[in-house]
């Protein structure tokens, strides 16, 4: 039945996670349709080769000629830690756009990854080394210490620099170029600055820029060991690095879509399941598309990218197409959409699709617009949305969207790109879930469903005259709590503007209108008793501070830390609200910073709270956006999506700021809240405003203790 939710699944209730730190059961990541090489060629999109050691080979070029002049060392120094980033990433990049958003390569060598891409040229292979052959020294390094420590294990895991240099040239192709062919002394001269070289000393360091945990590599100073008197010895993590190139290196990787999942095993919730998106999502890869995989990537979503000739987004169990599309829009898409003529034609095509995945008539398939941001926030000069020339007002866009449930189109509305990525996830979680109770129907493969969507007749792709094919449930429940929260403070205005007269009627009339409604069940009539009461309270409350004059009400406002502008009735409903935590009402008074609900450092301080146990590595600013994007406490997108010219991380420095301060920078850029003094410490205050968010309405996730 589309016109009511399904039972949601246990891991779909909410869109923010369990606090629980506890890592669920993994399972292997199902086999996505890009394995299938007769499945790729259907669903359509060219091959990518892997470009990873193409990079190295340029940027270790790159590096070469920077070095002999004086100005450009510090662009030395970043395209070494490029390589060394690289050389460490075991996954494959399929183009320059996909590598510069890899943290430690800097953004300022794009230019230099699109040359090397351009310089193979069409008819070249992209260079891979040969199997169990490396293109960078880092890389190279960390096995070669590995394969000395096999060879000798009497010698306590410590080994001369000479070598090391020689298993090192050992294991680097020698098409890449980047042996290290001199003698030792060469590689000891301070003035001689070597790229290669230089790769090891990054490893050695623990501050190299690059989300690792250095050190992977000590060095020793032995001047009687050896004739250099240097030793290196592999540290803990470094090993554990080294143990993964080595498999790495095993096999060559083989030309695959633009992007994919490529770990090797996800999370149970989603081992159903594999998404599939449309490789124009997000304005392709030189835009947004690789920031939506990056966030699918941080979250362990099974996805390929691939083109896509109906939706954005289609589910695969299997190699069956499960009944859910989704097209997901921007503001400005729906208004260029609107312009061109591509919105009629959309729905078009996905109704027949529907037709098809649906089961004919009975249409038992969700077809679902994602709409990503506010279009009043996206105008330009002249009050139109996205472009002048597109003639789409903030009304046309709104209306438009208002349209869809009556054109048999479900609706998720989005605050921004993380909000959205979350939304997905969710949808995948949840068709897994469904999957495994068999409560879905999965019939047809992406050859089957597209050469049937092709035979239906063009009727079928008419709006929906049955009204059960009319405003259909989305596939999950998406809470607008910003909205839900500003009805609910609207409400409790409107209640305390009328609260005089509620409290003056006569009470027997009030107990006549309970006896009506309190029939049934007397579980429900004690709850109506209730409600009754705590209604009969608030107006009663409501009418005790209609009687104070707005100098006292905003004296009483300004006690517990409320806005003290507006109208009488404003007043009392700010203290009609349950009173704020302590703890934020005295950091106010003493003129300590207490961020707002909703806001993005409010959203980022419940995020650590939730998801961070004290003494442990801090979160990494990537993930701890998303994080905080979950939690729903943000008044605007934590991407910055929203048509602001900053994003959720803009104010974190007021956090880091103070005396005591609320969160505190760790080493390898990550973060974790104070937990000193008790009483005014970064985790007091992150609990006490998830509770505050709690009252607001604005967070599922239960209350920290």
């Amino acid at each position: 039945d589309m016109m009511t939710p399904h039972a949601p699944s246990p891991s779909s209730s909410a869109l923010a996670p369990p606090s629980s730190n506890k890592k669920r059961r993994q399972v292997p990541t199902p086999a996505i349709p890009a394995m299938t090489p007769a499945l790729v060629k259907e669903i359509g999109g060219k091959l990518y080769p892997d470009l990873t050691h193409q990079f190295i080979v340029a940027l270790t070029s790159h590096a070469r000629n920077l070095r002999c002049n004086a100005y450009s060392k510090g662009a030395f120094d970043g395209a070494v830690r490029s390589v060394v980033a690289l050389g460490l990433f075991l996954r494959p990049l399929r183009s320059p756009e996909a590598a510069k958003r890899l943290k430690g390569v800097g953004g300022q060598y794009y230019e230099v990854l699109t040359k090397s891409v351009k310089g193979a040229g069409k008819n070249k292979k992209a260079f891979q080394p040969a199997v169990n052959k490396f293109s960078s020294v880092a890389a190279a390094g960390l096995v070669a210490l590995l394969e000395l420590e096999a060879a000798n294990p009497s010698s306590l895991g410590s080994f001369s620099m000479e070598s090391l240099l020689g298993k090192i040239n050992d294991l680097l192709d020698p098409r890449c170029n980047a042996n290290l062919n001199q003698r030792v002394e060469y590689y000891l001269d301070a003035n001689n600055i070597d790229p290669g070289w230089l790769q090891i000393k990054k490893l050695i360091s623990s501050n190299a820029s690059i989300d690792l945990d250095l050190p992977f590599i000590k060095e020793r100073k032995r001047k009687d060991a050896c004739p250099s008197g240097r030793m290196y010895e592999l540290t803990d993590t470094g090993r554990a690095m080294a143990k993964r190139l080595k498999l790495y290196a095993r096999t060559l990787v083989e030309s695959g879509p633009l992007r994919q999942l490529p770990d090797t095993t996800v999370d149970e919730e989603f081992g159903m399941v594999t998404m599939s998106m449309d490789f124009r999502e997000g304005g392709g890869g030189g835009k947004s598309l690789h920031r939506y995989c990056d966030e699918l990537d941080s979250r362990g979503v099974p996805y390929v990218v691939r083109e896509l000739k109906v939706a954005d987004y289609i589910f695969f169990i299997g190699d069956k197409l499960a009944p859910i599309l989704i097209e997901r829009k921007t503001a400005e898409d729906v208004a260029s959409s609107l312009h061109d003529g591509r919105w009629e034609r959309q729905q078009r095509n996905m109704r027949k699709a529907q037709f098809v995945l649906g089961g004919g008539p009975a249409r038992r398939c969700q077809i679902c617009y994602i709409i990503e941001g506010d279009p009043s926030k996206r105008t330009v000069h002249g009050g139109n949305v996205g472009r002048r020339n597109w003639s789409q007002s903030v009304d046309d866009v709104e209306n438009a969207i208002g349209t869809l449930p009556s054109l048999g189109f479900s609706v998720m509305r989005s605050k921004g790109h993380l909000h959205t990525v979350t939304i997905l996830a969710r949808i995948v979680s949840d068709v897994s879930w469904r999957a495994n109770n068999r409560s879905i129907d999965a019939h047809f493969n992406y050859a089957q469903f597209m050469t049937r969507v092709k035979h239906v007749s063009e009727e079928m792709g008419d709006p929906p005259s049955d009204p059960q094919h009319q405003n259909p449930a989305p596939p999950i429940v998406v809470e607008n709590r910003r909205t839900a929260a500003s009805s609910s403070h609207a409400s409790t205005s409107a209640a305390a503007s009328s609260g005089i007269d509620a409290a003056s009627r006569d009470k027997s009339d009030a107990d006549d209108d309970d006896d009506i409604e309190m029939e049934g069940s007397a579980k429900n009539s004690t709850f109506d008793e209730g409600a009754a009461r705590a209604q009969l309270e608030h107006n009663e409350a409501a009418a005790e501070l209609r009687k104070l004059s707005i100098a006292a009400l905003k004296e009483r406002c300004k006690e517990r830390d409320e806005k003290i502008s507006g109208k009488k009735d404003d007043l009392i409903a700010r203290l009609l609200k349950p009173r704020k935590p302590e703890i934020l009402i005295l950091r106010a008074r003493r003129k300590l910073y207490v961020p707002r609900v909703p806001s993005s450092n409010a959203a980022i301080m419940v995020a650590l709270v939730l998801h961070h146990t004290p003494g442990s590595q801090g979160i990494t600013k990537e993930r701890l956006m998303v994080l905080a994007e979950e939690t729903g406490v943000s008044k605007e997108s934590m991407s910055g999506d929203g048509g602001s010219f900053y994003d959720g991380w803009s104010g974190v420095k007021q956090l880091l700021d103070g005396d005591p301060a609320l969160v505190r920078k760790e080493k390898g850029f990550r973060y974790s809240l104070t937990t000193q003094p008790p009483n005014m410490c970064g985790i007091a205050v992150a609990k006490a405003l998830h509770k505050l968010a709690h009252q607001e309405g604005l967070c599922s996730t239960p209350p920290a203790d």
